[in-house]
């Protein structure tokens, strides 16, 4: 008997696709060009065929490795039945799975449901490899070595984000190598693209190989608390040591990610694993060693014209420019409380204000200074109207008796009125995510029970809203492709009722590990809290971002090996 166990442990082979997700999908990184199917929408451009690095074969990667846990999750449920752990709690998880096909089947998009698109593709299928996985996770992890196992893929992927993480501060982005970008396109793409990437994001931004900053932001976090977790309950002073150089190590990356939630997330994790440790020393050495860090980190950021501190708190520098709408009388404005009225009489373009009486003309060719801000302007040839407004040059046309908005790319389309909520003046919060929110909130009725479908929230957010991008996105033609509140972007995609599943799950995962966590004697009480913490530090980013495939198949392996290591502590 005693021989069978330990050949039973030394299977550790079933713990591959919770390492595959772990360590190598990060590194999944190849270009793929595409067509996003925008171009039959008169907010995009005619040419909608674009380039993806980080998402696009990630996602069919993710699906490989979720239908392959699918498959041996279901032999195991089959064959070891004595071992099944209770599945009580992943019931929300279920009832989220089954709008996701609903929301897929009634989709505006079906095609873009089943496949992803556009920097997302979170398609159905992803969105099912999430349950799976953190199912697989929840019902494989049993013994020591396997949290053993799970604790060496961690450390791995944290050591090759630090090189690659440290190399960015210095603004020596590997991804721009020569030998890397060969290795991550075809010989025939590198000779297209003449071997370059557009940078997304200048400076020294960390961003790993997971696209974007935020992203990057959530991942360490999710890292740093198993990593902390670790440093804090370790007895070795060797092993001490190097996780509280890794823990500082990973702090410094995420606060150079520039993401103000990740910083606070990490924050609040330190505090939580502090706390949880019942040891006053801890509090004590790891509050004098969080401000000393701090303090290092602002000296370096007043050495960088204080990059981070300047966007700690949002600043109002918007122009009050509030709407604008075009019909059969010409260009209504609405800038600063104030209406104005753009149009084009008898061959001289009139520009008239209802509440000051105010009424400007100029001739055809002639430059009009407009009243609304001091650089405003507009002209005429013709019939095209260009109006210089809130540093954005917008092109109008009148055509049959009626003015339309011509988009960047030429196409003719109306502005209209668009319902928002009211956010009193406050849209400009959390860069511009109050924007967002507040065309989203009057979305929510549409979606009670059935969402608009995976992968499909910037073909039914209002793109129309030229004047709100302008100001808020800084250009006409922005895509707004997700709600960066994750919570809301599934209200939208996958229904209402997916997103209290979600919630519902997020509570009992929360009730479920608070106080079991009693001790840290064991890899398996270590490495469960650790993930316990990461995956609330992930519920809280996920306020201000949304799920993607660099971020939530970290998370629900976490939530899948946390909830084991509990059940395993209650058994």
């Amino acid at each position: 008997m005693k021989k069978n166990k330990i050949k039973q442990q030394e299977m550790w082979d079933v713990l591959i696709p919770v390492l595959l997700v772990i360590a190598v999908l990060p590194w999944v990184v190849h270009l793929a060009v595409y067509s996003c199917g925008y171009s039959v929408y008169d907010w995009y451009s005619t040419n909608d065929v674009i380039t993806d690095f980080y998402c696009y074969y990630k996602s069919y990667f993710l699906d490989v490795i979720g239908i392959f846990a699918g498959i041996v999750l279901l032999f195991r449920l089959g064959l070891y039945k004595e071992k099944t752990k209770s599945m009580k709690i992943y019931i929300p998880v279920g009832v989220y799975c089954v709008f996701v096909v609903l929301s897929t089947i009634f989709s505006v998009n079906i095609t873009a449901s089943l496949q992803g698109n556009f920097e997302s593709f979170e398609s159905c299928l992803v969105l099912l490899a999430y349950g799976i996985l953190s199912v697989y996770a929840y019902q494989i992890m049993e013994y020591e070595r396997d949290y053993s196992i799970v604790w060496y893929a961690v450390l791995g992927i944290t050591v090759f984000f630090m090189v690659i993480g440290t190399f960015q501060i210095f603004q020596c982005d590997l991804m721009n190598f020569e030998w890397v970008q060969r290795l991550i396109m075809t010989k025939e793409e590198f000779a297209l693209y003449a071997g370059e990437i557009e940078d997304t994001f200048t400076g020294n931004n960390v961003y790993l190989t997971l696209y974007n900053p935020n992203y990057a932001g959530i991942t360490l976090n999710m890292l740093f608390a198993v990593i902390f977790v670790m440093f804090l309950s370790e007895d070795v002073t060797k092993k001490k040591a190097v996780y509280g150089v890794l823990s500082v190590g990973v702090f410094v990356l995420i606060w150079y990610t520039y993401s103000r939630a990740s910083l606070l997330a990490a924050i609040l994790t330190m505090v939580f694993a502090g706390i949880y440790q019942g040891k006053k020393r801890y509090l004590l050495f790891g509050t004098v060693g969080a401000m000393v860090l701090l303090v290092c980190l602002v000296l370096a950021d007043a050495g960088n014209d204080f990059k981070y501190l300047s966007r700690m708190i949002d600043k109002n520098t918007r122009e009050p420019l509030e709407s604008m709408i075009t019909d059969e009388k010409g260009i209504h404005i609405c800038y600063d409380d104030k209406n104005y009225l753009l149009c084009i009489e008898n061959d001289v373009l009139v520009c008239a204000s209802e509440s000051e009486e105010i009424s400007l003309t100029a001739e055809e060719g002639e430059e009009m200074a407009l009243p609304m801000e001091k650089d405003a302007k507009a002209v005429f040839y013709e019939q095209e109207i260009y109006v210089y407004l809130a540093e954005n040059t917008l092109n109008f046309v009148k055509e049959a008796d009626t003015y339309y908005y011509l988009t960047t790319s030429g196409k003719k389309t109306g502005m209209e009125k668009i319902e928002a909520a009211d956010f009193h003046g406050l849209e400009y919060l959390g860069s511009a995510r109050g924007y967002i929110w507040s065309r989203v909130m009057p979305m929510l009725k549409e979606y009670l029970l059935i969402g608009s479908g995976p992968d499909t929230f910037a073909e039914v957010f209002p793109q129309h809203d030229y004047a709100g991008k302008v100001v808020y996105s800084d250009r006409a033609d922005m895509v707004i492709e997700k709600a960066h509140n994750d919570y809301l972007t599934k209200w939208i995609q996958t229904g209402g009722v997916s997103m209290i599943c979600i919630v519902i799950f997020y509570i009992l995962f929360i009730k479920k590990g608070f106080g079991a966590y009693t001790n840290m004697n064991s890899m398996n009480s270590r490495i469960g809290y650790g993930c316990y913490l990461a995956c609330i530090s992930y519920m809280f980013t996920a306020i201000f971002n949304d799920s993607t495939l660099q971020t939530s198949p970290l998370f629900w392996v976490f939530a899948g090996i946390a909830l084991s290591s509990i059940m395993k502590k209650n058994a």
